[in-house]
Formats: structure tokens, sequence, C-alpha cells
């Protein structure tokens, strides 16, 4: 039971941050409804397992440049995220991109967030290691709350009307993946620098 109340702490505090994925999954709830934000919202179920069983099996180490590098790739994922969204719609109206082009993005998104390995190579590895056969638990509470937690924001953020208020809450959403892409790539140059 403490390995489930665990992960579910984590996970809810991991769901409710500020970040990436968080803002990816607001503007899509906002501009293409509830089913694209809450698909968007499950994509740790898709990317993050095979970085689970290598940072355990790996006992947390991952070298410097494996993530520097994806940091480098994760801000050129939301540099290109954040600028596709701000550019000019088209004159003719279009059929809006279906909800599962919204989880594809959230997945690509996810597997180049550097923050994610930091997580499970820094945090999750050893917590699963020390919990044994109670990692298990620790995993259900984990994705339960994080997944979870983005689900509820994205039915929320659906739920706002076709107004200026949501015109704006995209405009934010894709000025915050612009401005997290430049942090991300700006941390990687100087980290890069410091070795």
């Amino acid at each position: 039971m403490e390995a489930l109340l665990l992960g579910a702490a984590l996970g809810l505090s991991a769901g409710l941050s500020p970040g990436p994925l968080l803002a990816l999954v607001l503007r899509e709830a906002v501009r293409k409804g509830a089913r694209a934000g809450m698909l968007a919202a499950t994509a740790p179920l898709l990317s993050d397992g095979w970085v689970v069983a290598l940072a355990w099996w790996a006992g947390g180490a991952l070298p410097a440049a494996a993530l520097g590098a994806l940091q480098l790739l994760g801000g050129l994922y939301l540099l290109r995220l954040g600028y596709a969204g701000l550019r000019p719609a088209p004159a003719a109206p279009t059929e809006p991109a279906p909800a599962a082009e919204s989880l594809r993005a959230a997945v690509v998104m996810n597997l180049t967030n550097p923050h994610m390995y930091l997580f499970w190579f820094l945090v999750g590895a050893p917590l699963l290691h020390r919990l044994g056969t109670g990692a298990w638990g620790f995993l259900l509470g984990f994705y339960l709350t994080i997944v979870g937690s983005k689900v509820v924001l994205a039915w929320l953020a659906a739920r706002v009307h076709r107004s200026t208020a949501q015109r704006a809450l995209v405009r934010l959403g894709d000025l915050a993946l612009l401005g997290l892409g430049l942090y991300l790539i700006a941390t990687a140059w100087v980290s890069r620098g410091s070795t």
C-alpha cells in the first residue's frame, strides 16, 4: 500500500506540474476537443515503458551526452509544434486534424523530453529497486495519477467555449511550447559547454 501511495503522489505531482506534455495536452484539448487532449494525456503509457525497463536494468546510470542530445531534440520538436500552432490558419476551411495525431505528437514529444529520462534514471529506478515486489504498486499508482490528472485537465480545458478566451488559451499553449523548446535548447547548450 505504501508503494501505491508513493507512486500516486509522485504521479499526481508530475501530472499537474507545468511542462511540455501538460502544455501540449491543454492546447490539443482546447483546439481539437476533449478526445484529442485526453488521448495526448495517455502518451506516458506508450512512451515510458522501455525507459522504465532500461533505467531499472542500468541501475540509474545514463550518460550525460545522451541526456544532452535528448534535450536538444526535445527542444527542437517543441519549437516545431509551437511554430506550427502559431502559423496563420489556411483561408479555406479544412477538416480538423484527427485526435490520433494529438497522441502521436504527445508520444514523440515525451520520447524527446529529457525530464522523463532524468526522473526514471535518477528517481524512479532507485525507488523500484528499493521497493522490490512493491514496484508494481508504485507503477500502478504513478500511471493512474499522472495520466488521470492530465485527462481531467484536458476535459476541463475542452469545456472552454469558442471565444476570445479559447483563442487566447490556444495561443498561450503555442507560446508555452516555443518557450519550453527554447529553454531545453539553451540548457542543453550550456550543459554541453560545462562538460
